[in-house]
């Protein structure tokens, strides 16, 4: 399956008298949500959908105990997960600097080498809207925010492969 994208214009903010480049920007076809992933597996596994619920609420419970603790969380294939923090208020000297003076922590996620690798082996494919569809069912660009969606077709490939 390819990923499907659109071109967006954007203007460089360092240079605005210049004229807009071309970007490309990656389309989720869906959001796939846990229930629905759950019953994939299902489908092709001896798991339960509520064993699979169950196992994910306690990995992310998880994820956040060991983040809590400053710890990075190896996930193995999947990825690593760690905590980053951004500074809102530099000071000029160590003894100046206080705990407020940062402004808020995020979860970083690094990729393993199976979703690496499909990174890499992707094919794309420009979106087209069909003109004759709902506009409220049209997929959104990705924005590199929580919009994680899905293309929801086909099988998860099998890391074991």
């Amino acid at each position: 399956m390819a990923q499907n994208y659109t071109l967006m214009a954007r203007k460089n903010l360092l240079k605005p008298d210049e004229t807009p480049k071309y970007y490309a920007v990656a389309r989720s076809g869906r959001k796939v949500t846990v229930k629905e992933v759950c019953k994939r597996i299902t489908e092709r596994s001896s798991y339960s959908k509520g064993e699979l619920e169950g196992c994910i609420g306690e990995f992310l419970l998880e994820i956040v105990n060991v983040l809590e603790e400053g710890n990075i969380v190896q996930m193995g294939d999947l990825g690593n997960f760690r905590m980053s923090i951004k500074t809102g208020t530099p000071t000029d000297t160590v003894k100046e600097f206080k705990a407020s003076c940062i402004d808020k922590g995020k979860v970083l996620f690094y990729p393993g080498s199976d979703l690496r690798k499909l990174c890499k082996t992707l094919d794309y494919t420009l979106y087209k809207s069909d003109p004759s569809a709902d506009s409220d069912k049209d997929p959104l660009p990705d924005d590199g925010d929580d919009n994680q969606g899905g293309s929801g077709s086909g099988e998860a490939p099998d890391p074991a492969a």
